[in-house]
C-alpha cells in the first residue's frame, strides 16, 4: 500500500512537471525547479554587497517560445538598487524586458541572472541591512491560445552580524578631501605590504579594483581618471582588518 502511495505520488508530480510550460531552474542548487516558489539568499558578510540568483530556463512544450520578464519589487532594503541581466543583456533601468529570448523546443537557457547591490552607508557601518523582495516573471510575448509564464520570488536578505563591533571596518583618514589627482589614505594600524583596493561610485557600482603598496598603515591613490562626484572604497590589508574610506573629487 505505501509503495502504491508513493508510485502515485511519482506519477501526480511528473504529471505537473510535465504540465509546465516553463520550467525555471535554480542554478545555484543543482537545476532545482522553482516555478511558484520563493527562494532567500542571505549574507552576515559585511564586505558583501552584492547578491545574485541564477536561473537555466527551459521551453518545456513543442513551440519555439518568444520570452521575455518582468519583475514586481514588493519591498527594497535601505541603501539598495537591483537590476538583472536577460538574454543577451543587462536591464539596471527597467521592470520589463523588450528585447525576446528566443528558446527553441525542449532548450533550455542559462542566462538569466538577478542582482541586487546592498552599497555600503559609511553613516552606520559596518553595512546597512535589510531584506528585498522581487517577484520576476518570464512569459511568451507570441499568440498561443493561452498564457505562457512561470513566477520565481527571491528574497535577498542581507543580515545583520551579531558580533558587530569585530566585524565594524572602521574609516581611514582621506586627504585632500575634496581630492584633485591625488589622495592619501591613513589607516589605524602599523602595516606594510601588498593590499587590495576596490573603489566604487555613490550608486554602489564598482569603479576600479588594483593592488598597491601600503606603507605604516598609508597608500596614495591616483584619482585624476575619475569623473566629478562621490566615492567610496574598501582596502583589504592581507590578514588584517579591512578599511573603508569615502571622498568627494
Amino acid at each position: 500500500m505505501v509503495k502504491f502511495i508513493l508510485s502515485a505520488a511519482l506519477i501526480f508530480v511528473s504529471i505537473l512537471v510535465n504540465a509546465q510550460q516553463i520550467l525555471l531552474l535554480d542554478r545555484m542548487n543543482g537545476n532545482k525547479i522553482v516555478n511558484d516558489s520563493t527562494i532567500t539568499i542571505s549574507s552576515t558578510d559585511p564586505l558583501v554587497i552584492d547578491l545574485t540568483a541564477y536561473f537555466t530556463m527551459k521551453n518545456n512544450t513543442d513551440h519555439v517560445l518568444s520570452l521575455n520578464l518582468r519583475k514586481t519589487v514588493h519591498y527594497m532594503a535601505d541603501s539598495t538598487i537591483d537590476y538583472y541581466c536577460f538574454g543577451v543583456q543587462c536591464w539596471p533601468g527597467t521592470d520589463t524586458t523588450n528585447y525576446p529570448d528566443t528558446i527553441q523546443p525542449g532548450a533550455e537557457d542559462y542566462t538569466f541572472a538577478s542582482h541586487v547591490v546592498h552599497f555600503r552607508r559609511f553613516d552606520f557601518l559596518p553595512l546597512a541591512f535589510g531584506k528585498s523582495s522581487i517577484t520576476y516573471t518570464i512569459f511568451d510575448d507570441t499568440s498561443f491560445p493561452e498564457a505562457i509564464e512561470a513566477s520565481v520570488t527571491v528574497i535577498y536578505d542581507h543580515q545583520m552580524v551579531s558580533n558587530l563591533n569585530e566585524n565594524r571596518p572602521y574609516e581611514a583618514l582621506v586627504f585632500p578631501n575634496p581630492a584633485t589627482d591625488k589622495i592619501t589614505v591613513a589607516g589605524q594600524v602599523n602595516f606594510s605590504g601588498e593590499v587590495s583596493v576596490t573603489i566604487y561610485d555613490s550608486q554602489g557600482r564598482w569603479v576600479k579594483n588594483n593592488t598597491v603598496m601600503m606603507q605604516n598603515g598609508s597608500i596614495d591613490l591616483a584619482v585624476d581618471a575619475l569623473k566629478a562626484g562621490y566615492y567610496f572604497g574598501c582596502i583589504a590589508p592581507g590578514a588584517q582588518p579591512p578599511f573603508v574610506f569615502r571622498f568627494v573629487k
